[in-house]
């Protein structure tokens, strides 16, 4: 790989990260302003459970599936650029909501646009990026997340007590909009604009894309369990969506206070995480097939007693912000491991499909999921008058994200046995 061509790589990733800032800060927003909506809306734990969780996700990831296989047929950069425009331009569409049915049915469109994103750019990327930087790439990139849920919350602390949180959706999806014509206008895909580029016969069409990917989670072990061990991580992850309420409610944090702060500690906590994972991974799989995997077990493991020791401790004090910090890092080390490995186990006609299977299981089966139950407890210990209802139903969804643990040991076991057999038959 030339010089050139690794500079256009690293520039790709950037201008892919930018954007997926851009994505998770519209999708954080709502919680980041939650200590104003949930009152001026006079909206249940359990609605705001469904508006940042199963509104927007059930269409978010049913959609990315027909994304993906478009990801594997058409020009990519042209898919990113619809999508980021009609996600903004709900975005700013959500200021004007009035009530739960108004929140919702932009909160539920904006989930076709986002869809668009990531299927095509970890496609992009794979292209772009040797075998051994992908899990790095893949982690950069998702630096998006902290840096667009970290930025949410500062961004609602700065702007909120000057536009309101109904201005700092509108000025959000300004931004969007401008960044969709940068991004129709500049980004090229060279691989479906030359013939010489032309994709397998095999994925002409969406119901033969359908059907590889189908097969490859009927047949393919490690690319099942996986799905399996990212979406048991991804549904303890739903408990997030509380945090924000947790500091105001159970630690005695003023609203702008924990909305900087915590916004802060993910954005550093959280890059760290997706470094972290990402080159970990990479360093792993180095000494070995199936490392990533095993790395991201090992590290769920390691850092489980801190992860529930952060709603514990006394609040207000250094322990209780580096546990913060260690779970700002643990909840982006699934990411670039995971990405990668997904690519990794399915043939490269189907990776684009692959990712937004990914998207499906971990945003709609798990955090969808872990948002509607995490609400829920909470409404039901509250109800039944138990004391620190949040922290309860936070650690109860949380725990579950343990399981993960052997289903990721058990996928890399079997990447490493399909990987030990297919180099038999190469050898034969």
């Amino acid at each position: 790989m030339s010089a050139a061509t690794r500079g256009a790589g690293w520039g790709l990733l950037a201008a892919l990260t930018f954007l997926n800032i851009l994505n998770f800060a519209d999708r954080y927003l709502l919680i980041a302003f939650s200590t104003a909506i949930v009152p001026e809306l006079k909206l249940t734990n359990f609605e705001f459970g469904l508006l940042t969780g199963v509104v927007f996700t059930v269409v978010y990831t049913c959609v990315g599936l027909f994304a993906g296989s478009f990801a594997d047929r058409f020009h990519r950069p042209r898919l990113i650029a619809a999508g980021l425009a009609l996600w903004s331009g709900l975005t700013a569409a959500t200021g004007l909501a009035q009530n739960f049915l108004t929140m919702a049915l932009p909160r539920m469109l904006i989930g076709v646009g986002e869809a668009c994103l990531t299927p095509s750019s970890m496609s992009l990327l794979a292209e772009r990026f040797p075998a051994a930087r992908r899990a790095l790439a893949a982690g950069v990139y998702y630096m998006g997340y902290p840096l667009g849920i970290g930025g949410s919350f500062i961004f609602a602390g700065i702007v909120g007590p000057t536009l309101g949180w109904r201005g700092g959706f509108i000025l959000l999806g300004l931004v969007g909009i401008a960044a969709a014509l940068l991004v129709f206008l500049l980004v090229r895909d060279p691989q479906r604009e030359h013939r010489a580029g032309a994709l397998p016969r095999a994925v002409h069409s969406m119901a033969d894309s359908f059907r590889g990917i189908g097969s490859e989670l009927r047949t393919n072990r490690a690319f099942a369990l996986t799905l399996a061990g990212s979406t048991v991580f991804c549904f303890a992850l739903g408990a997030g969506i509380l945090d924000l309420l947790w500091w105001v409610r159970e630690r005695g944090y003023a609203p702008v206070e924990a909305q900087k702060l915590l916004g802060l500690i993910f954005l550093v906590g959280g890059c760290v995480g997706a470094f972290v994972g990402g080159a970990g991974g990479d360093w792993a799989q180095r000494h070995g097939p199936g490392g990533r995997l095993k790395f991201l077990a090992g590290a769920i493991l390691f850092t489980a007693p801190l992860v529930a020791g952060y709603r514990l401790v006394a609040d207000h004090t250094v322990l209780f912000v580096f546990c913060a910090f260690v779970s700002s890092i643990v909840i982006m080390l699934l990411f670039g491991p995971a990405m990668s490995a997904v690519q990794e186990q399915v043939p490269a006609h189907h990776r684009a499909s692959a990712v937004a299977l990914l998207l499906l299981c971990t945003a709609l089966v798990g955090g969808a999921f872990g948002n509607a139950a995490v609400g829920w407890l909470a409404d039901f210990c509250t109800t039944a008058g138990m004391a620190q209802p949040l922290t309860l139903a936070v650690l109860a969804v949380q725990s579950v994200g343990l399981i993960s643990v052997p289903l990721f040991y058990l996928a890399a076991q079997a990447q490493n046995r399909a990987q030990f057999s297919a180099t038999l038959i190469a050898q034969a």
